[in-house]
C-alpha cells in the first residue's frame, strides 16, 4: 500500500509509531550520554622487583611498600579507583635456573561520560557539544512541524513544515556523523597531540591540552606531573559509546518516516551518497596532503602523524623559494615537451587512422599488427638505441628530441583509438559531403573531424599526460639543468641525506595546475563534440 492510497487513520497510525520510536531512541541517547563512554587507566607508580617469586619474603615486602604508596594515592579522590596490579615474567637462564621478574603497578582507573567531555574544554569535547546542539535543534524543528499535520502524508505538508522536517533530518544526520568523528578525533588528541608530543619540545597547545586533561581525569590536582601521568595513559571505549550509533540511527529513521514516503528508497539513496563521499575522500586525500605540505615549515613536514590538520603557520614563501630555484623553467619545458609531442602524435595519427579506417591496401593487417606490437616495448628497453639515435641526429640534450620520442611512443595508441573513432562514424556522412562537392581532404576536415572530436580529445589527453609524466628518458637524455622537464627538475629537492618535502610538494602543486587547466578547457569541447558535425549547415 502506497502512502497516497492510505486512509487518514493509517497515516495517523504510521506517524504514531514513528513518534514512539523517536521518543524511545531519544531517551536511549540521553541515557547513553550519561553512562561512561570512555574508560581511562593511568600508571601512577611502577616498581620492578627482579629475582622475586610470588609468596617469598621479598615479594611480601615489596608488595607491602607498593600498597602503602597506593593508599596515599587512594586518598586523592580525584584520581578515581586506585588498584595494585602485578605482572610476573619467568624465564630460564643459560645455567638452567628459573628467574622471575615481578612488575608492580599502581593504576588509577576512571570512567567518563559524554557530559564530562563537553565540560572538559578539550577540542574533542566540542564535537560532542555540536552533536548535542544538532540533536536538540533537529528534535525542536520536528516538534514545531507536527501540529496540525499528524494525519497528512509528506506530499501534502506545507512548504514551511516540509522544510523544517528536511532540516531536522539533515541535523540528525550531522549529529550521527559526529559520533564516529569524535572517536577518531579523541584518539588523535590523546595519542598524537599529547602522548606522542611529550617527546618533543613543549608548545602552548600541548600545555593547554594537558591542563584540560588534568581537569578531566585528575580533578586538576596533577599540576606539573600531568605530562608524566598522561605518558602512561591508556584508554578504551565502552559499549555505551557504540550503542549511541544504533540509537541515533533509529532516531534518524523515525525522522525519515515522518518526512518521506519511502524509507527504503531514502536509505538506499543515502548509502549511495555515503559511498560516493567516501570514495571522493579517498581519491582527494593525497591532493590534500600535497596542498597542506606545500605550505608547512620544514619541522612540520616531518610530522607523519599530522598532529595539526592544517599548518600552524602558512609558509607562503615556499612558492617564491621554488620559483627562485628554477621550477617555472621546468614547467615551461614540460609544457613545450607535452604540447609538441601531442601535436606531432595527432598530426601523424589522424591521417594514419583515417587510412586504416577507410582505405584498403596491401599489407594493412601487417601494419596494424606492427603498430600494436610496438606497444610491447617499454622505453627503458630501448634506451641505449634511443640515445645513440639522438646522438646521430644531434638531438641529444634537447626538448625537440624529447618531443619526437614521446610522440613516437604514443603514436600507436593514437592510431588505434582514432581508427576506432573513424570506423564508428557512418561512411554515408562522408559520401554526402562528397556529393555536396567536398574533396576527400575537405570531407575529413569539415565533417569527420568534428564528429570524431570525442576520440580526438581523448587521444589528446592521453598523449599530453603521458608526455607530461615521462621521467626515464628525460633523465638520461637531458643533462643541461635549465632544459629539464618538471618531473626531472624537482629531484633537486631530494638528496641522499635530506628531502625538502615542502619544496617537493609545492613544486608538485604547481605541476598539477597546467593539467587541471587543460581539462577545464577540453571538457566543454568533449561534450560539444558529441553532437557537432552531424547536421548540415
Amino acid at each position: 500500500m502506497t502512502m497516497k492510497s492510505m486512509t487518514p487513520a493509517h497515516i495517523r497510525k504510521r506517524n504514531s509509531w514513528a513518534l514512539y520510536g523517536a521518543a524511545v531512541a531519544l531517551a536511549a541517547i540521553l541515557v547513553l550520554f550519561s553512562l561512561p563512554i570512555y574508560h581511562f587507566a593511568t600508571d601512577l607508580y611502577v616498581k620492578k622487583s627482579p629475582n622475586t617469586f610470588v609468596g617469598d619474603e621479598k615479594y611480601v615486602k615489596t608488595r607491602a611498600d607498593v600498597e602503602a604508596i597506593a593508599e596515599t594515592y587512594q586518598n586523592q579522590k580525584e584520581l578515581g579507583n586506585v588498584t595494585v596490579l602485578e605482572d610476573v615474567t619467568q624465564r630460564v637462564n643459560s645455567k638452567g635456573e628459573t628467574t622471575s621478574l615481578i612488575t608492580f603497578r599502581v593504576s588509577a582507573t576512571v570512567d567518563k561520560n559524554a557530559w564530562d567531555f563537553i565540560a572538559s574544554g578539550l577540542p574533542n569535547g566540542r564535537l560532542l557539544l555540536f552533536c548535542v546542539l544538532a540533536l536538540g535543534a533537529s528534535v525542536l524543528l520536528l516538534l514545531l512541524s507536527l501540529p496540525g499535520t499528524f494525519a497528512l502524508i509528506p506530499q501534502k505538508l506545507s512548504r514551511r513544515n516540509m522544510a523544517m522536517r528536511n532540516a531536522a533530518c539533515a541535523l540528525m544526520l550531522i549529529a550521527l556523523v559526529l559520533v564516529p568523528v569524535f572517536h577518531f578525533y579523541t584518539v588523535s588528541v590523546f595519542q598524537r597531540q599529547m602522548i606522542d608530543a611529550l617527546t618533543r619540545e613543549p608548545t602552548p597547545r600541548l600545555t593547554s591540552l594537558l591542563a584540560a586533561t588534568d581537569a578531566l581525569l585528575y580533578g586538576g590536582q596533577a599540576g606539573d606531573t600531568a605530562g608524566a601521568l598522561v605518558a602512561g595513559l591508556t584508554y578504551q571505549t565502552t559499549a555505551a559509546f557504540w550503542l549511541l550509533l544504533p540509537s541515533m540511527f533509529g532516531l534518524l529513521v523515525a525522522f525519515i518516516l515522518l518526512s518521506r514516503e519511502s524509507l527504503s528508497h531514502t536509505l538506499t539513496r543515502g548509502l549511495l551518497y555515503l559511498f560516493v563521499i567516501a570514495l571522493c575522500v579517498v581519491i582527494l586525500y593525497p591532493y590534500y596532503v600535497m596542498l597542506i605540505t606545500a605550505f608547512r615549515n620544514n619541522a612540520e613536514t616531518t610530522d607523519m602523524y599530522f598532529t595539526n590538520i592544517f599548518p600552524t603557520k602558512w609558509i607562503w614563501s615556499n612558492i617564491t623559494d621554488i620559483v627562485n630555484r628554477g621550477v617555472p623553467r621546468f614547467l615551461l619545458n614540460s609544457l613545450l615537451l607535452s604540447g609538441g609531442a601531442t601535436l606531432i602524435a595527432l598530426g601523424c595519427g589522424i591521417p594514419a587512422a583515417y587510412a586504416m579506417a577507410r582505405m584498403n591496401f596491401r599489407g594493412k593487417k601487417v601494419f596494424l599488427g606492427f603498430v600494436i606490437m610496438s606497444q610491447m616495448f617499454a622505453p627503458i628497453v630501448l634506451l641505449v638505441g634511443i640515445s645513440q639515435l639522438m646522438n646521430v641526429l644531434n638531438l641529444n640534450d634537447s626538448i625537440i628530441g624529447l618531443m619526437l620520442i614521446n610522440a613516437a611512443f604514443n603514436q600507436a595508441f593514437a592510431i588505434w583509438l582514432l581508427r576506432g573513432t573513424f570506423i564508428s562514424i557512418s561512411p554515408e556522412m562522408e559520401q554526402a559531403a562528397r556529393i555536396d562537392g567536398c574533396s576527400t581532404g575537405k570531407a575529413l576536415i569539415h565533417v569527420l573531424l568534428p564528429m570524431a572530436a570525442p576520440g580526438i580529445v581523448t587521444t589528446l589527453i592521453f598523449v599530453f599526460i603521458n608526455a607530461w609524466n615521462e621521467y626515464t628518458i628525460s633523465t638520461v637524455l637531458i643533462s643541461t639543468p635549465f632544459k629539464k622537464p618538471i618531473t626531472v627538475g624537482i629531484t633537486q629537492f631530494s638528496s641522499f641525506n635530506m628531502i625538502e618535502w615542502q619544496y617537493l610538494f609545492a613544486s608538485a602543486l604547481l605541476a598539477t595546475i597546467p593539467v587541471v587547466i587543460l581539462f577545464m578547457f577540453i571538457e566543454k569541447h568533449l561534450v560539444a563534440g558529441l553532437t557537432s558535425g552531424g547536421v548540415k549547415g
